[in-house]
């Protein structure tokens, strides 16, 4: 009965942890999360299976990668990814980026196909 009682009291304690600390890591945005530590790992991905955001924090931040820098400067030449751009997503709330993603309103760079040529008229 005691441990019940224990137990019952504990778990509205955990939750309320739960909930707080992931409300705290949702209002911070990619460079505040690896300033924590959270983002230091090595990105072990190929460049064309990587994010945007990972495209960005390996190329102009300098975060690890399994990958040469050269394979990932062709991939990030092929996206059209501008430090502007890097700036802008990695300074974005998680929380922003979620519904973004769930919107489908998530921005991309400017693609780098080239335009098909329009016929002329002859007269």
């Amino acid at each position: 009965m005691l441990i019940q009682n224990r137990i019952r009291r504990t778990l509205p304690i955990k939750t309320i942890l739960v909930a707080l600390s992931l409300t705290v890591l949702a209002g911070c945005s990619s460079s505040q999360s690896q300033q924590l530590g959270m983002r230091s790992s090595t990105v072990t991905k190929t460049p064309q299976q990587m994010s945007n955001l990972e495209i960005c924090e390996t190329y102009a931040f300098g975060r690890r990668a399994s990958h040469t820098r050269v394979a990932i400067a062709s991939e990030w030449n092929r996206r059209n990814i501008s430090h502007s751009y890097c700036n802008k997503i990695r300074n974005e709330l998680y929380v922003t980026a979620l519904l973004k993603k769930l919107a489908n309103a998530e921005e991309r760079p400017g693609s780098n196909q080239v335009q098909p040529v329009q016929p002329i008229e002859l007269r």
